[in-house]
């Protein structure tokens, strides 16, 4: 009894890492003004959103919901998009 629990056990801790990276990543809660905000608050943002950008691709490379899948794809571009019009504005300002 004691070598199948222990068998049992030894199972499930080496298989849960295969089950544990499958984790949506949540979006950059802020992506600064671009007119108004310094190098600083937009290289932050940068990093946020690259983050983010690594995280859903991790995500979609396991996710097997198409429909889940479909949602942060479509998350990740309203993210990017939002970020490059900031950027374009950041620029512009000179």
């Amino acid at each position: 009894m004691k070598k199948t629990l222990s068998a049992a056990v030894l199972c499930v801790t080496l298989a849960a890492p295969a089950f544990a990276g499958c984790d949506k990543p949540s979006a950059p809660s802020a992506i600064p003004d671009g007119k108004t905000a310094a190098m600083d608050d937009m290289m932050a943002a940068k990093k946020a959103v690259d983050a983010f950008r690594k995280g859903t691709e991790d995500y979609l490379s396991c996710e097997k919901n198409s429909g889940k899948a479909e949602t942060a794809q479509a998350e990740l571009e309203k993210v990017a998009a939002r970020f490059n019009a900031e950027v374009r504005a950041f620029k512009a300002k000179g």
